[in-house]
C-alpha cells in the first residue's frame, strides 16, 4: 500500500510540475458520448445512478448514452471515437491498448462477479474437457477466464461466442454445455434451473480486476475539465450507494429495473460483485492479466516490453486522487 501511494505521489507531482491543471469550464452544456454493458449495472451501477439522478447534467454534462453487447464493442466505438467515456472490462481496454490505441482507465469498477453455470451433467472442472461454453467473445474477460481454466486444468474448452441474454436459451435448448456472464444472467440461469454454478471469477482469479472507468488520452490532455466532471459524477454514485442502506436498496431497485431480473437473483448476484472504494485499479491483477493476454496472443509478443510502462501508460489516477484531496 505504500508503494501504491508513493506512485501516486510521484504522479500528482509529475501533474503539477507539468503545469497539467484543469481549464475553466464554460457555463454550456458539454456533449459528451458515454457507453456501458447491456444489463451490466451490477458490475457498473455507477453509470446507471449517474443516469437515473441525472448527476451528469448536474456537473453541465449533457449527455448520449450508448448501450453495447460486450467490452470489444465499447472499444471499437471508443477507438473510433463515436464514444468519450465508458465503463467496460479491463481485458478489451488492455487488448485495445495493444492495439495502439490511446485508450486509458481512470477509475476502477468492480472486481470479480462472472462465474462459469453448467448443465447438471458437469460436476467437475475435468469435465469441461471437450466441452462448448458460451462466452461474451474475443477480448471480454469472461473469454480469458475460460482460457485460464483451461491452462491451469490442461483441458480443452470449446469457446462458442454469442450474445450474453441469450446464454441461458442456448444452455436450456442444449447447445451449450455452459456459459460464462457477468451477473445477473449467471445467478438467473441457476435460478431459472436452466445449470449450475461450477466455478466463480473468485475461484479462476481472486480479487481480479474486472470493470474498469475508460476515456481517451485525448480528452485528458486536451479536456482535462470535462474528465474530471465526469469523475466528480463516478465518484458521487458510488458515494450515494454507499450513504446509508436506504440508498443501497434503492439502487438494487435500479439494478432489477435495468436488468430485468428478480430482486432475490439480484442479491445474490451483488454479492459476489465485490465494489472497493476508492475505485482504484487493482495493479498486480491488471499486470497478471496483461500477462495472460501476452501468452494467449490476444496482446502480440513485443508490443509489451515493460510491464510497468504499459500499465503505467494504461492507468491515469489522476483525476480519482484529485477528487479524494479535494473531496466535498
Amino acid at each position: 500500500m505504500k508503494k501504491r501511494w508513493l506512485l501516486f505521489t510521484v504522479v500528482l507531482s509529475f501533474v503539477f510540475v507539468m503545469g497539467f491543471q484543469p481549464t475553466v469550464g464554460s457555463a454550456e452544456m458539454k456533449k459528451i458520448h458515454f457507453g456501458y454493458l447491456v444489463a451490466d449495472q451490477i458490475h457498473n451501477f455507477a453509470s446507471m445512478i449517474i443516469k437515473e439522478k441525472k448527476l451528469f447534467k448536474a456537473e453541465g454534462l449533457e449527455v448520449e448514452w450508448g448501450e453495447y453487447l460486450a467490452g470489444a464493442y465499447v472499444m471499437q466505438h471508443l477507438a473510433a471515437g463515436e464514444v468519450d467515456f465508458a465503463t467496460c472490462g479491463v481485458i478489451p481496454t488492455m487488448i485495445t491498448r495493444g492495439r495502439g490505441v490511446d485508450v486509458v482507465v481512470i477509475a476502477g469498477s468492480n472486481t470479480e462477479g462472472s462465474s462459469i453455470i453448467v448443465k447438471e451433467s458437469i460436476k467437475t472442472v475435468k469435465d469441461l474437457d471437450g466441452a462448448k461454453i458460451g462466452t461474451p467473445g474475443i477480448g471480454s474477460i469472461q473469454d480469458a477466464m475460460v482460457d485460464i481454466v483451461a491452462r491451469k486444468h490442461n483441458i480443452k474448452i470449446i469457446h462458442k461466442h454469442m450474445s450474453v441474454p441469450d446464454m441461458p436459451i442456448y444452455l436450456k435448448k442444449g447447445e451449450i454445455d455452459g456459459f460464462i456472464a457477468w451477473s445477473p444472467h449467471n445467478t438467473k440461469a441457476a435460478a431459472l434451473g436452466y445449470g449450475h454454478i461450477l466455478l466463480t471469477s473468485h475461484d479462476i482469479l481472486p480479487g481480479h480486476q474486472c470493470c474498469v472507468l475508460v476515456t481517451r488520452g485525448e480528452l485528458i490532455r486536451k479536456e482535462p475539465e470535462t474528465v474530471k466532471k465526469v469523475m466528480r459524477a463516478y465518484m458521487k454514485a458510488f458515494q450515494y450507494e454507499m450513504a446509508s442502506k436506504k440508498n443501497h436498496d434503492e439502487t438494487l431497485e435500479m439494478v432489477v429495473k435495468y436488468t430485468n431480473a428478480p430482486k432475490e437473483v439480484v442479491v445474490k448476484a451483488w454479492a459476489l460483485t465485490p465494489h472497493p472504494y476508492p475505485p482504484y485499479l487493482n495493479i498486480e491483477s491488471a499486470k497478471f492479466q496483461a500477462e495472460g493476454l501476452l501468452k494467449g496472443g490476444k496482446i502480440k509478443r513485443g508490443v509489451i516490453t515493460n510491464m510497468d510502462k504499459f500499465i503505467a501508460q494504461l492507468y491515469h489516477p489522476y483525476f480519482l486522487l484529485d477528487y479524494l484531496r479535494n473531496m466535498k
